[in-house]
């Protein structure tokens, strides 16, 4: 089964975005920050990361820079979310290696067939 590690530090759309995804039949990890998200995926497996680039202290771009640049980890994909603009900068996303962008607010469908484009559906 496909494990989806979901990074936002808010904890309602957290909780929203986990039981999208859960539903769905995904394995799902979460993370309230940049910090504990990079721990995760160092020391787990995880299929794909789906992080809100407006996180405290380290932003999710900046997390999605780090794992493309470790070549244990880069394989994973990353899809980069928020309400801001910088989801939107075509060369910022290219800049951070980010795999696909969402932008808040989206539709729980919307996610699923982004995530599935990436690991499938759920076995």
């Amino acid at each position: 089964m496909q494990t989806i590690l979901i990074v936002d530090d808010e904890p309602a759309f957290l909780d929203i975005l986990e039981m999208i995804l859960r539903r769905a039949g995904y394995t799902v990890l979460s993370a309230s920050d940049g910090a504990q998200a990079l721990q995760i995926v160092a020391s787990r497996p995880v299929d794909l990361v789906l992080i809100d680039d407006m996180l405290p202290h380290i932003s999710g771009g900046e997390v999605c820079q780090i794992i493309k640049d470790e070549p244990t980890l880069a394989h994973i994909p990353v899809i980069l979310f928020s309400a801001g603009a910088r989801v939107r900068d075509q060369q910022f996303i290219r800049r951070i290696g980010a795999d696909g962008t969402l932008l808040k607010p989206f539709r729980p469908d919307e996610v699923i067939h982004l995530v599935q484009s990436f690991v499938g559906a759920p076995v």
